[in-house]
């Protein structure tokens, strides 16, 4: 790490990580991978931090991009699983969240591209009720609820690795989802 081209390699490990994570097994070999992009993209930030390759619009770009791919391949695991229960029929299984029904809105510093070291992610979750791609026996609110949950558990549950990161979902009215204190 110490050698490499440190654009390159982010995206490298980026990418690897968004495909292992596709082709992982359980919940726990997602956070494991998760977690271990983000230790290892969290070090050669700051290297480039510290050393002085990247300035700090840099730096915080390449922690939001970081935070981007860990929602979206947590997000993308979650909706491979719900159609391999036959609960969603998404448009391609290579990209389940477009078209879903589910829209995931980073706001904050996440969604100005500003995440720092120490940022926690503010994320909406907004859901269309008469989602084509939801199967007919299936209830949108309580599904689209308990993906959200499994999107949070999957980012922010403590694990052996740490976490991947610190979210605080707002939840909608009578949604199930508890309104207080931080999840992690």
């Amino acid at each position: 790490m110490l050698e490499c081209e440190p654009e390159p390699y982010l995206a490298q490990l980026i990418e690897a990580t968004c495909r292992a994570v596709s082709a992982a097994s359980s919940e726990a070999d997602v956070m494991a991978l998760l977690r271990r992009m983000k230790s290892g993209a969290a070090l050669l930030t700051a290297l480039c931090d510290i050393g002085g390759v990247w300035p700090v619009m840099r730096v915080t770009a390449a922690l939001t991009e970081l935070a981007v791919a860990s929602v979206q391949a947590a997000l993308r695991y979650v909706l491979r699983q719900e159609a391999a229960r036959g609960r969603l029929s998404p448009p391609s299984l290579d990209s389940p969240e477009e078209n879903s029904g589910l829209i995931v809105l980073a706001m904050g510093k996440m969604g100005a591209g500003e995440l720092n070291y120490s940022s926690d992610i503010d994320l909406i979750v907004f859901f269309d009720a008469k989602s084509p791609t939801l199967a007919p026996d299936i209830e949108p609110q309580p599904f689209f609820v308990r993906v959200t949950q499994a999107l949070a558990r999957l980012l922010q549950q403590r694990t052996g690795d740490g976490y991947c990161v610190s979210c605080r979902p707002a939840p909608a009215a009578g949604s199930g989802l508890d309104p207080g204190g931080d999840l992690d």
